[in-house]
């Protein structure tokens, strides 16, 4: 059988730390799994991205910056309505909310709070974007009994991990996004948001931290492991 093979959804920066450093931990990650990784230029997806991702069997949505909102959330789409293994970090978890939003209140487009224009009615899916910087910051949030996330971080009480954005869902869009299925799988200590995962598929997890950074090939971060397995059992699947 052939290799799992993972798209990571964004336009690679080598200049930018967190695109290289998880582009280097999935290359030495790639000697000890059966996995091939590529990076998908969000543009590149406007058009026909379930046709250029069938063959994919995992999608990451890496860290932006994105080329492409359309193309990103395409992507994130994709993956979602085709229960296709999925991890959404740091830029990836607003746009997995845009996604959703747009799709849940059928709306043809979504803002994002990085273009700098008023959100129009509606389209309050996210809070603002109280700080992003490139000085890194340690973050604490406890996982939700149960869920996904808490079998993947084997019940841990607390989840300590590196970030550098501040933001989040928008409170009042929890509960009609719990409805349908993306649910808040943990939270800080001022009760908000940190991770969340859509219920409905198999792995579809989205995080507001940055787990290539506390990843070692000896060592791989609990979610890439997890992801990992999805989509070797994908993989599996699909080639029957």
């Amino acid at each position: 059988m052939h290799p799992a093979k993972i798209a990571i959804l964004g336009n690679y920066n080598e200049n930018y730390q967190p695109h290289y450093v998880m582009d280097r931990v999935f290359t030495a990650l790639g000697r000890h799994y059966s996995f091939l990784f590529e990076w998908i230029p969000t543009e590149t997806l406007v058009y026909d991205a379930a046709e250029k991702l069938n063959a994919f069997h995992g999608v990451i949505a890496g860290s932006g910056p994105y080329k492409s909102k359309e193309g990103v959330i395409n992507g994130i789409r994709c993956a979602r309505t085709n229960n296709v293994p999925f991890l959404g970090t740091c830029s990836g978890f607003g746009y997995t909310v845009l996604e959703f939003g747009q799709s849940l209140f059928q709306l043809g487009t979504v803002t994002h709070l990085n273009e700098g224009i008023p959100l129009p009615p509606g389209e309050t899916f996210l809070q603002p974007l109280n700080d992003c910087s490139v000085e890194y910051r340690s973050m604490c949030c406890k996982p939700e009994p149960g869920s996904l996330t808490d079998l993947v971080y084997d019940s841990a009480k607390t989840i300590n991990e590196t970030t550098h954005c501040s933001y989040g869902i928008h409170r009042d869009m929890i509960t009609p996004f719990e409805k349908e299925g993306l649910v808040v799988s943990a939270r800080d200590e001022q009760g908000e948001a940190k991770m969340m995962e859509y219920d409905r598929n198999d792995f579809f997890i989205i995080v507001l931290f940055l787990p290539q950074l506390n990843s070692a090939p000896d060592h791989p971060h609990p979610l890439f492991n997890a992801f990992f397995k999805a989509a070797e059992t994908n993989n599996i699947a699909m080639s029957f």
